[in-house]
């Protein structure tokens, strides 16, 4: 123990400005600022990049906090990540806080603890988090799993959305391949926030599209789907449904449309 804390001690930092570049290895502290780029792989502390940098390599770290526009190609494991700029994680991402404020573009796995959404996210891989919050926009290219999901944002699941408890507030049009859960909640926003108002050039209503909904209770608003199944069911105004089954109980709104339904 005597001798890791001797290493630790002796640890210098790596601090880049302007367009310079420097090799890969261990460091207390990581720091680029401009368009300076780190050939190999880092291990530190913590890593600030406040430019457009660039890591060939992969980043083990306590913490990364990125404010600029920047391209990190390796594999990513940190207990804290925090992107505040325009950036493309190249490599598989694992953390264990993971907030995204500004844009951030994944082309691999995604694993965290927590993921905080409040501005774009865009994931190529499946993203797996014990809970996961957004107030922006999450488009997920495939399965989506989580222990407890909540959005009162924009959300774009091309595969499976699973979590224990699914809440989704509507506050533009979002869209979900398949959504699977035990309680699983969707509602509409009662007034309008920020992000809707700096989208709603797009002039879209907010609804849900999805193709199945299955769950233990369930209770929808403003949604369309071929197939809802599951034990107690509530249809909501403004819902389109292809077919609902069911083994507790069904209530339907009287401006809600179900084509099909029955008890099983």
């Amino acid at each position: 123990m005597d001798e890791r804390m001797d290493q630790m001690t002796k640890l210098h930092d790596l601090r880049i400005n302007g367009s310079g570049s420097a090799g890969g290895g261990h460091f207390k502290t990581v720091s680029i600022s401009g368009s300076g780029k780190i050939a190999g792989d880092i291990e530190c502390e913590s890593m600030k990049i406040g430019g457009s940098g660039k890591v060939e390599g992969s980043v083990f770290a306590e913490t990364i906090k990125i404010s600029g526009s920047s391209t990190l190609k390796g594999k990513i494991k940190t207990k804290l990540l925090n992107i505040n700029g325009s950036t493309k994680l190249e490599g598989e991402v694992t953390a264990e806080e993971f907030t995204v404020s500004g844009s951030a573009k994944m082309l691999k796995e995604v694993k965290a603890g927590e993921l905080k959404v409040n501005g774009s996210a865009k994931i190529s891989g499946n993203l797996h988090a014990e809970r996961i919050d957004v107030s922006g926009m999450l488009t997920a290219a495939r399965d989506c799993e989580a222990e407890m999901f909540r959005s009162s944002g924009v959300i774009h699941v091309g595969g499976l959305l699973s979590a224990d408890n699914i809440e989704i507030c509507l506050d533009h049009y979002s869209k979900v391949k398949e959504i699977g859960g035990e309680t699983i909640t969707v509602s509409i926003a009662k007034s309008f926030n920020l992000f809707r108002r700096l989208f709603k050039f797009l002039n879209s209503e907010p609804y849900l599209h999805t193709e199945v909904i299955e769950g233990d209770t369930i209770r929808l608003q403003h949604t369309k789907a071929k197939l809802v199944r599951g034990t107690d069911i509530y249809i909501g105004e403004n819902c389109e449904i292809g077919t609902v089954e069911y083994t507790g109980s069904l209530d339907v709104h009287p401006k809600a449309s179900v084509h099909n339904s029955k008890k099983v």
